[in-house]
């Protein structure tokens, strides 16, 4: 598992000017991630990977984030399992490796990719503004099209391969993308994300 090789030893806070508490599950987060969540006035509870859903709870967070990470998420089925019950709670944010463990929380499967996608360049589709952005990706799996669970919606895709880039929830209050939103030196057009986020945890 190489997310334990990565995430904090131990929980700590970012910004604690910050008004809005987010919880962040470490699976390897950039600091960028950290710096785009404070500069929206979030205060961020950075804990490990194999943090409890009870553990998120108990500092009643507005919002909750799964960040990138190494790896399979099928090695990480305690923090699958932590975020399926934060999702149909808390308003949550996943992120790469996030976001296939939010996929899996709810139902789906995930596969690894014949190729898979590395580099700054990868043009995505927002399927409900056909906007296309070009965004840094750096993983080798993907969530299964073939196979979604009820109430989950497909929002963004890959437009070289096809694969799914971002799901939503019919119902719960969930943003969920593939692709980097904070890469810097790279594409900047995606941190919209996290104001996307912003607005669920103020709903």
């Amino acid at each position: 598992n190489f997310v334990e090789r990565v995430t904090t030893a131990n929980e700590y806070i970012w910004n604690n000017e910050g008004v809005l508490k987010i919880a962040l599950v470490d699976c390897g987060v950039k600091y960028n991630i950290l710096r785009n969540l404070a500069i929206r006035n979030c205060k961020i509870h950075v804990f490990p990977s194999n943090v409890s859903s009870d553990e998120i709870l108990n500092i009643n967070p507005d919002g909750v984030v799964f960040s990138p990470g190494p790896g399979d998420p099928v090695h990480n089925q305690g923090t699958v399992a932590t975020a399926s019950s934060i999702v149909r709670k808390i308003p949550t944010l996943g992120i790469c490796l996030g976001h296939q463990i939010i996929a899996r929380a709810l139902g789906a499967s995930t596969y690894k990719l014949k190729f898979g996608h590395r580099g700054g360049n990868h043009p995505v589709q927002d399927l409900n503004s056909g906007k296309v952005y070009i965004t840094a990706q750096n993983h080798g799996y993907a969530v299964d099209e073939t196979d979604l669970p009820a109430g989950l919606i497909v929002t963004h895709k890959n437009l070289n391969d096809g694969t799914i880039e971002g799901i939503r929830h019919e119902e719960l209050p969930i943003v969920s993308i593939q692709y980097h939103s904070e890469a810097a030196p790279g594409p900047l057009d995606n941190a919209y994300i996290f104001d996307q986020f912003i607005e669920l945890v103020q709903k």
